[in-house]
């Protein structure tokens, strides 16, 4: 490899967009001199969230921050990239704060960055779970998209949509997106985007009760994966395999799903979606009549979906937590922990109460 700092940054941004942050990060590893120090930190965030390692992606990207001076773009860059890892994180304040920063840097009459931005403001508002704004705000940007004939942008915005509209209970219209975005990412041929929209379509075809077709597209979306850099994508096709093999009372195979996705995450730090895996575990051992065990993983659930201010979370763990002290004999706090769980969930405008499906 060129110990030369042009071509190691060359080298890194290609392997970005070849789709290997491994790669990039191997390249921009060691000191770089002064002159070049911010635009490396920032593509060693880039490439540190592209593989899901979001919290060490915020160190980069803020070491980034002070080492840039008058270069807007890669300002501008840096700010997105932390808005970005936070709202993926679920740290929503954070990332509100640094779009903020991102768009009085944006020179204006720049409408291919404007149009970035509405989408990640949009994307934020989805993050923070008020979905009728996010999807007021997608709307137009779908409909340039489609004018433009941009068969990727149109995948990722529907994916986007797709999201809000199961979250806010329109099942239905969510299935119909998610199907959209899946072809037109084929139509764009863009494999990362494809892998995204199997992910939706997995979720949203298994609480429909569509089983074979969300089987399906949790094990395309992990073929397409492979043994690949994206360990958030893997961990996220393993839990999602899971979740249906669970829904098909498969339980042992649903557990190796659980426990390859959990391996994957704590490698992240990914604490919200460890949540979710423990939370997947607690309804194996809940069925199979583990309630000691089931107990332990929902409120360990809980404990981390609070402390990541996850709503739906919370919720669900609050509903599974309650059936669990129902059946130990516990039912005055099995009763006072379901009427918190609907609280929680009818608080944030959710449905997590109702999803007896998931």
């Amino acid at each position: 490899m060129s110990r030369d700092p042009v071509g190691r940054l060359e080298a890194a941004r290609e392997d970005l967009d070849a789709g290997r942050p491994d790669r990039a990060e191997r390249a921009l590893a060691g000191a770089f001199p002064a002159a070049f120090a911010g635009e490396a930190l920032f593509l060693r965030g880039e490439a540190l969230r592209a593989q899901g390692f979001f919290r060490r992606a915020q160190t980069a990207y803020r070491a980034a921050l002070k080492k840039l001076s008058g270069e807007d773009d890669l300002l501008i860059g840096a700010h997105l990239g932390l808005a970005r890892a936070a709202r993926s994180l679920g740290q929503t304040a954070d990332a509100r704060r640094d779009m903020k920063a991102a768009r009085a840097l944006a020179r204006r009459g720049d409408a291919e960055l404007a149009d970035i931005l509405a989408l990640e403001d949009a994307l934020v508002e989805r993050a923070a779970g008020d979905y009728p704004r996010a999807l007021k705000a997608l709307a137009p940007l779908l409909a340039a998209a489609r004018r433009r004939r941009d068969w990727s942008a149109m995948g990722f915005i529907l994916w986007a949509t797709g999201g809000a509209r199961r979250f806010s209970g329109d099942l239905a219209g969510a299935h119909a997106d998610f199907r959209q975005s899946l072809s037109a990412f084929r139509r764009g041929v863009d494999r990362e985007g494809e892998v995204y929209a199997l992910f939706g379509l997995g979720g949203i075809a298994r609480v429909r009760g569509f089983f074979a077709e969300a089987r399906a597209a949790y094990a395309d979306a992990g073929r397409l994966l492979g043994r690949g850099p994206d360990l958030f994508g893997r961990a996220y096709a393993h839990c999602g395999l899971a979740n249906v093999l669970r829904q098909l009372g498969r339980w042992g195979q649903a557990e190796r799903h659980y426990r390859r996705s959990y391996a994957l995450y704590a490698r992240l730090d990914d604490r919200v979606d460890l949540a979710y895996v423990d939370w997947g575990l607690g309804q194996v051992h809940l069925k199979r009549g583990e309630l000691a065990a089931a107990q332990r993983r929902f409120e360990a659930a809980r404990a981390a979906f609070a402390a990541g201010d996850e709503a739906r979370g919370v919720a669900l763990s609050l509903h599974s937590l309650s059936q669990v002290l129902h059946a130990r004999g516990r039912t005055a706090l099995a009763e006072r922990t379901f009427d918190a769980a609907v609280r929680r969930a009818r608080g944030a405008g959710l449905h997590a109460h109702l999803e007896i499906y998931t």
